[in-house]
């Protein structure tokens, strides 16, 4: 490597300046020398990189940009979360709501392109393959002087082709940028930690304004996503380690500067605080965040979950996005995860040992990943969740593998690593070739004109039905979607409520605070109940429902049957032979019971759309399995309305349909005729 320029211009150039050739003597001096052989390979390698490092820099730079392009998407993904991004920026550029849930920095941004442009999707996804490239350049010059030019050079030619990365790019999800903040905070710590402990020590001034500056964007690293404030409390970490008290006390004071004015502001303009914080924390220590009849995890339940978390995302994830694992394959694997722990606990020792640069990075990644696995719930699943670690962990990896290998008996390793990170480099470079291929059509399709292609009959039904709710349904009625960020933006921007969750409780719960109120209840299956059976009756007993229990498939309604109605519906069950049992029974039947059971009141439903002015209802048949249609269907609505139906039969008009039957995968657009009922 070049050395650097011996101009001095000032006090703090010559630290700059010192400190790199220190930092260049200190890696040759703690890197153990290697034998004859070893050394003359790897010593030729790194020698013939290091002036050429630049290049491969360039290199990777080029392919980013190709490979970007040509794995660019124009469509919003089916997940959801990137077009909310888009939603929630409307709602705070037109002051309707602060955004809080995802981290509300990414969107608050995306606000003003918005501001210029309007909601223009492929401008603002632009702007995630800037970051991205903006990430490769921070993340080569934050590097380029702290591990060798070899590995520097093979992680940077693996992640500029990498389609998972690269997906990023072509998203408005907030990965990208926050994998450009996170770069940015490990070198602008780097190089604040090496102007602090170098023989030119920073005056008081000088060093607080490092500590200033790296403050304010380690607030905005941890605004993008919530997980970002692991990395202030890995640099205190660190810093403490190292005896740095003032340095630990100024970068966290620098921290509260900033976040105190911005909590003020949020609390005081928007009014979201403490509660919104509340509910994100109680949606973490949910057992299913879809089901929280399933109720919260335990110590036992959180221990189990970091370690599937661990073998999930290690094992597939990281995998995948290294090429070394089938992305349609689900397979998952303890000893891959096993292998990849004890890899990054090697990289951790000898960082300990042989440098503080590289100790800072896997303190960072440790502390980050290990709060990654205990926050998410398995059913997450999602390779957005992790893949903001792989640039950084793939190095520390590689690095703690080169460190093993100036042991005696390991020497072998500094020729099979190089070969390692060249195999996986055409692994990954052969797995993003084969989606370019795929994603070529598609694009062209798409900037062609048609927004739908691309998509799975599934989606395109129901991204159809937003925009003909668009065309077609006044304004000020308000409609109800499974995607609502999604419904906004193929509408034109217009507003939908969110039907995310069918919304159950634990059977003992429910009833133990409906039984205070309505007294003593009686409970039958649904079975009992023939369709034969006058259709009055069968309406008086709908009418005197007030919830249900389910186990597995098995159905029971609750009912109230006092009063004059009640006892006529008990004389009517007599003559059919149907005696009504007590709650008690039902709830000790389900306390046994190995199924899934849950509880739902009909009436909280519809009251629940009700207060929220829904009149329309999206019904979509939105497939379980992404990849094929099974029959198997996401059927949270579907659900739901089936209950509310069970007690108000008829209050349900279809208005539209789009799809003719099953194989077409239709979606539906239904009215909700509170009138009918009194509603």
């Amino acid at each position: 490597m070049t050395s650097p320029r011996k101009t001095k211009i000032d006090k703090t150039g010559k630290a700059i300046e010192t400190k790199f050739k220190d930092d260049r003597k200190s890696r040759k001096r703690l890197t153990p020398e290697p034998t004859s052989h070893e050394k003359s390979f790897i010593r030729q390698l790194d020698e013939f990189i290091e002036p050429r490092l630049n290049l491969v820099f360039y290199s990777s730079l080029i392919l980013t940009l190709l490979f970007g392009i040509f794995l660019f998407d124009v469509k919003i993904s089916t997940g959801g979360d990137d077009s909310s991004y888009i939603e929630m920026a409307n709602d705070f550029m037109k002051g309707r709501s602060f955004p809080t849930w995802h981290g509300p920095l990414y969107p608050i941004f995306l606000s003003l392109p918005m501001l210029l442009l309007g909601v223009k999707v492929v401008w603002l996804k632009l702007f995630s393959f800037l970051f991205v490239i903006g990430h490769l350049v921070i993340f080569y010059f934050t590097f380029r002087k702290h591990v060798s030019a070899t590995l520097l050079g093979l992680v940077m030619l693996i992640i500029s082709v990498s389609s998972s990365i690269l997906y990023f790019a072509s998203q408005t999800y907030s990965e990208a940028m926050f994998m450009f903040l996170q770069s940015l905070v490990v070198f602008l710590f780097i190089n604040t930690y090496r102007f602090v402990t170098s023989a030119n020590a920073l005056s008081m001034k000088e060093e607080a304004l490092q500590w200033f500056i790296l403050g304010f964007f380690v607030l905005l690293a941890s605004l993008t996503r919530n997980i970002g404030i692991v990395a202030l409390l890995a640099m205190v970490f660190f810093l403490l380690i190292e005896k740095k008290f003032r340095a630990a006390l100024m970068l966290s004071v620098s921290f509260l500067i900033f976040l105190i004015p911005f909590r003020i502001y949020k609390t005081i303009v928007w009014d979201a605080g403490r509660v919104r914080t509340e509910g994100q924390l109680s949606e973490i220590l949910l057992k299913n965040p879809y089901n929280k009849a399933l109720g919260t995890e335990d110590i036992q339940g959180m221990i189990t979950r970091f370690f599937e978390n661990a073998r999930l995302y290690l094992s597939k994830h990281f995998m995948i996005g290294i090429g070394l694992h089938d992305p349609s394959s689900t397979d998952k694997s303890w000893f891959v995860t096993m292998l990849v722990a004890l890899l990054f606990l090697l990289a951790l020792y000898y960082a300990f040992r042989r440098s503080k640069i590289m100790l800072f990075v896997a303190i960072y990644l440790g502390a980050s990943i290990s709060a990654t696995f205990i926050a998410l719930q398995q059913t997450w699943d999602q390779m957005r969740m992790v893949v903001i670690y792989f640039p950084m962990l793939l190095l520390v990896l590689s690095w703690g593998i080169q460190q093993l290998a100036a042991r005696k008996g390991y020497r072998f390793l500094f020729v099979v690593l190089p070969l390692i990170l060249v195999f996986i480099f055409f692994k990954t470079l052969g797995q993003s070739t084969d989606k370019m291929k795929v994603n070529r059509k598609v694009l062209a399709k798409n900037i062609a004109g048609n927004q739908y292609y691309g998509f799975t009959p599934d989606w395109q039904n129901f991204l159809r039905m937003s925009e003909w709710v668009g065309k077609n349904i006044s304004d000020t009625s308000m409609v109800a979607s499974r995607k609502p960020s999604m419904s906004f933006i193929y509408s034109k921007g217009r507003d939908f409520y969110g039907m995310y969750r069918f919304p159950t409780e634990a059977p003992d719960k429910l009833l133990g605070n409906l039984i205070p109120r309505t007294g003593e209840l009686k409970v039958i299956p649904n079975t009992s109940i023939a369709r034969n059976w006058p259709v009055d009756l069968q309406l008086a007993i709908k009418k005197l429902n007030v919830a249900f229990v389910a186990e597995g498939n098995d159905l029971y309604g609750v009912y109230n049957l006092k009063g004059e109605e009640g006892i006529k519906v008990m004389q009517a069950l007599e003559q059919y032979k149907v005696i009504p049992v007590s709650t008690d029974s039902i709830l000790n039947r389900v306390r046994l019971s190995s199924k899934s059971c849950f509880a739902v009141s009909p009436d909280t439903l519809i009251q629940g759309l009700r207060k929220n002015n829904v009149e329309y209802v999206i019904v979509a048949s939105l497939r379980a399995n992404p990849n094929l249609n099974t029959g198997n269907i996401i059927n949270n609505i579907q659900r739901y309305l089936y209950f509310v139906e069970q007690k108000y039969p008829g209050i349900l008009t279809l208005v539209h349909q789009i799809g003719v039957n099953e194989q077409d995968e239709p979606a539906w657009l239904y009215r909700i005729n509170y009138q009918y009922f009194g509603l």
